[in-house]
Parts: structure tokens; sequence; C-alpha cells
């Protein structure tokens, strides 16, 4: 079983050299065979915008075969202000289209698309956690009922999380700490996106937990779900991926 991976750096695979940021879909993999290959085409900063601007949705599609499936989880970086890769959420918008090209074009060539909404930024106010994603959440979830595929509110579910696990002791998910740790980061982080191992685990168990339900209402995703070990994972045991340049084009690695 193959598994395509679209999106931005949350999503992306972190060699040594940014350690300790993880991609979550590194450790999704621990829940799956060792035979699962997974080809990760999400990179830092990359909106869907910008994913088709840049030649890489077309890299995407020369390398999808039929069978294959497809995690699709973009916004963090649609959201932002810049022109090169803003896309408004509003229906109609760019978002919501962008979307619904990747899946349709995906869909043609046989591959099995999932939509994920866009993990939380440990954000709060006061004791609760925070939204920050606005209408970019809610736009991935009805653009995927419009499509008929699956989507995993990834939003809804980190911030439940988020809220249960509490501000201080959430930091040990983020990359947020304190100077003299990590040698990549010197002098410290003050990052509430990205994730630390820690995070990438907890993040990817949820994850897995809701991909193991996906053919409840889609049984054309059995494999996946099925291929999916939620609550009998192995450890996971690090490889040497196949292009490890963190912007290369993609990045192809097994459990």
């Amino acid at each position: 079983m193959r598994i395509l991976c679209l999106g931005d750096s949350i999503m992306q695979y972190n060699d040594f050299s940014t350690f300790p940021q993880t991609g979550w879909v590194q450790e999704l993999a621990r829940f799956f065979p060792v035979s699962t290959l997974w080809l990760n085409f999400a990179r830092n900063g990359r909106s869907t915008k910008s994913f088709i601007d840049e030649g890489r949705f077309m890299r995407v599609m020369a390398e999808a075969e039929d069978g294959d499936f497809a995690l699709i989880q973009f916004a963090h970086n649609d959201e932002k202000d810049d022109p090169l890769r803003h896309t408004g959420s509003e229906r109609g918008g760019a978002f919501r289209k962008n979307l619904s090209y990747f899946v349709r074009e995906l869909k043609g060539r046989g591959v099995r698309p999932v939509l994920l909404t866009p993990m939380a930024r440990r954000m709060f106010e006061g004791t609760s956690a925070k939204d920050s994603h606005g209408e970019y959440a809610p736009a991935i979830i009805e653009t995927a009922a419009e499509e008929n595929i699956p989507c995993i509110d990834m939003n809804a579910l980190t911030l439940d999380f988020l809220n249960k696990t509490g501000f201080e002791a959430s930091r040990r998910y983020y990359m947020n700490f304190d100077a003299g740790l990590y040698e990549n980061f010197p002098e410290g982080r003050e990052d509430n996106s990205h994730l630390r191992p820690d995070g990438a685990n907890a993040y990817s168990k949820i994850a897995a937990g809701e991909i193991k339900k996906i053919a409840e209402t889609f049984p054309e995703y059995k494999e996946l779900s099925d291929s999916c070990m939620c609550g009998t994972e192995s450890p996971f045991m690090e490889v040497e991926a196949e292009n490890s340049e963190i912007d290369d084009e993609y990045t192809v690695f097994q459990k």
C-alpha cells in the first residue's frame, strides 16, 4: 500500500538537521505495516496555491498510481497575507477550489484521497485553547462533503487535546522550549505551530484512530482502515529517507 502526503511543514518529513521538529506523518507510520510506502510531498511554507504554482502537485500526479491513498492537509499558509500563498476560504474562493482540484485530479488517477483540517496551534485564551484557523477548517469539511470523500477534523480533535492537556503541560508537544536543550536550536524556540516528537506522536495517534473508522462510512477505503493498527502499534523504527534534503521535491520512507 502507498500513501501520498500533500501539505505543509506540519506534515513534512524532517531529518536530524531540524530535530526536534517532527512531521506528524513520520509518527503515523508506526501505526501501519512495514510494507507501507509513504511518499511525502509536504513542504515547509506551502499553501494550496504555492503547492500548485511551484509545480509540486504536478509532481504528485507524476508519481500517483491507481490504488494509492492520499492525505491532504493545508491551511496554515493559505491563511497568511503573503500574496504568493494566500487563498480565501469563502465559498467560491481559491482555497476550496484548490482542494477540489487536488481531489478530482487524484480520483481521476484512481487515488483515494482524505482531507484533514489543520492541527490546532497552541494558543490559549485563559484556560481554553483558541481556534486560530477561522473559516478554513469548515471550508475543508464542506469541500470533503461536496466531493464525497472522508474528512478528519484534526483541528477540532487537537483543540480538544489541548483543552484536556492545558497550557503549561502542552508546551512539550510543540517547538516551544528553552535554550540549551537541542543542538539545532541552541537559543531555544517559541513556536506554537510546529511539533516536537511528543506532539507528532500524540497527534498521529489521534489521526490513526480516525483513519481506523473511515471504512465504516466509505467502504472503498477498507484497505486503509484495516491496515491501520491503532492500539497495537509497533515501535517506530528510524529509517534513512530516499531524499533527506529538507527542500527536495518529496521524501520516500517506510517504517
